[in-house]
């Protein structure tokens, strides 16, 4: 009967911290694995070593066929079950046959270095990842702890935080945790673009609203809470309010149910940003992109996304079908609110990018457009639906109530074929 493989974290100060047990292990073993870091902390004579780096599938399908005999131990930084080797290794060999005996994560000192609680905190790691699909459902959270990439890591997390409007976050780079170098940054966004860091640093961000928008009456977005009313949004105190209104904002969410495609979510002719938003808030895990052509809507777009928190919510400036080419993701759904008279084109450039089995939503106030779009979408073979949104808010006349018709909406939902 094979022995379990063990698994021991190692901390900045090497071997000195370990548990009589793991050291016991430790000097028992006969095979030894870990990282080029972690091997040089430890005497490897007499020993068969294996150097972890972009092979863990060669180390799972070592350790399945280890002896009887062997001795196997795994060296990892910090808590191996922490975003580490161990979830690895106990999915692969079973519970029964791995022993894991965790060091102090570098994750736990960032915290303590900083005197935040982490009980409550967002942990994820880019570390050999992308960023957009382990950022994105956090944007908005109180606290997110990183493990980054490299030196670059703070860098491009700022990056990505600021293209996005999540501007209200302060940052503290955590350096060589439990070394005699330790050094900790404590960093607006904006001060950690372009600088370089240790390539063994940890994150942690941190919301701080009181600092940049002094909005007292700002609503901060919930989680799950689409329908918005329309007085909350930012717009303009005179003329067009280019804003859907609640009721159809919420009907046009729902045809995005159930989206099978990976991929971003479009909404072209943003205006004020009712539907924008509301889509970030549905799908967190989900980029959405709004294309707005007119500068003054855009600010207003721009304080709404601030406002509502909906920091998955990227801003593209431009006319379409044109700003669409700076976009190199297709996206799983769009939505068209606006066309600005280039129906036909956008229909053209919707339809050659939207991924296959992708979900269009159009809505149309003037019948004309309405009927070309949906013979475009029959010529293309599209299976395609339209429901009719009539909306009557209760009014006081005389004393008594009455409803006030609002204009009528069609609302169309296609889907392109596979």
């Amino acid at each position: 009967m094979t022995e379990p493989v063990w698994v021991i974290g190692v901390g900045a100060d090497g071997v000195l911290a370990l548990s009589g047990a793991a050291r016991s292990a430790l000097d028992a073993s006969t095979w030894l694995a870990g990282g080029r870091r972690h091997l040089e902390l430890i005497a490897t004579a007499n020993r068969e070593l294996f150097t972890i780096s972009n092979n863990v599938a060669d180390l799972v399908a070592r350790l399945q066929l280890r002896g009887e005999r062997e001795r196997c131990v795994v060296l990892a930084s910090g808590d191996p079950l922490l975003f580490g080797i161990g979830t690895v290794l106990i999915n692969a060999l079973g519970n029964d046959q791995v022993r894991i005996e965790p060091a102090v994560s570098s994750m736990q000192l960032a915290f303590s270095r900083t005197g935040l609680a982490w009980h409550d905190a967002a942990i994820v790691t880019v570390h050999g990842r992308p960023l957009k699909p382990a950022l994105l459902p956090l944007l908005g959270v109180e606290k997110i702890g990183l493990f980054t990439t490299d030196g670059q890591g703070p860098s491009e997390i700022a990056s990505f935080l600021l293209d996005r409007g999540a501007v209200d976050y302060v940052a503290c780079v955590c350096e060589r945790l439990g070394t005699c170098n330790e050094r900790v940054t404590h960093a607006r966004l904006p001060e950690l673009i372009g600088q370089v860091f240790d390539p063994l640093n940890v994150v942690i961000l941190r919301l701080d609203r009181s600092s940049t928008r002094g909005d007292s009456s700002a609503k901060t977005m919930q989680r799950g809470d689409c329908v918005l009313a329309d007085e909350d949004f930012v717009g303009p105190a005179t003329g067009p309010i280019l804003l859907t209104h609640a009721d159809v904002r919420a009907l046009v969410v729902e045809r995005f149910r159930g989206l099978r495609q990976s991929g971003p979510i479009w909404d072209v002719g943003a205006g004020l940003g009712g539907v924008s938003v509301s889509l970030a808030d549905s799908f967190r895990d989900r980029e959405v992109v709004a294309f707005e052509r007119d500068a003054g809507r855009l600010g207003y777009l721009r304080a709404n996304r601030a406002k509502f928190g909906a920091f998955n919510l990227r801003v593209v400036e431009g006319s379409a079908p044109a700003c669409f080419a700076g976009e190199s993701e297709s996206p799983a759904g769009v939505f068209l609110g606006g066309s600005g008279g280039n129906l036909a084109l956008i229909l053209e450039a919707v339809g050659a990018r939207l991924a296959p089995g992708g979900v269009l939503v159009a809505n149309f106030i003037a019948i004309q457009h309405l009927a070309n779009t949906m013979s475009c979408l029959h010529q293309k073979g599209w299976s395609r639906a339209v429901t009719m949104v009539q909306i009557s808010q209760e009014r006081s006349l005389g004393g008594a109530t009455t409803f006030l018709p609002l204009r009528p909406v069609w609302v169309v939902h296609a889907v392109a074929p596979a």
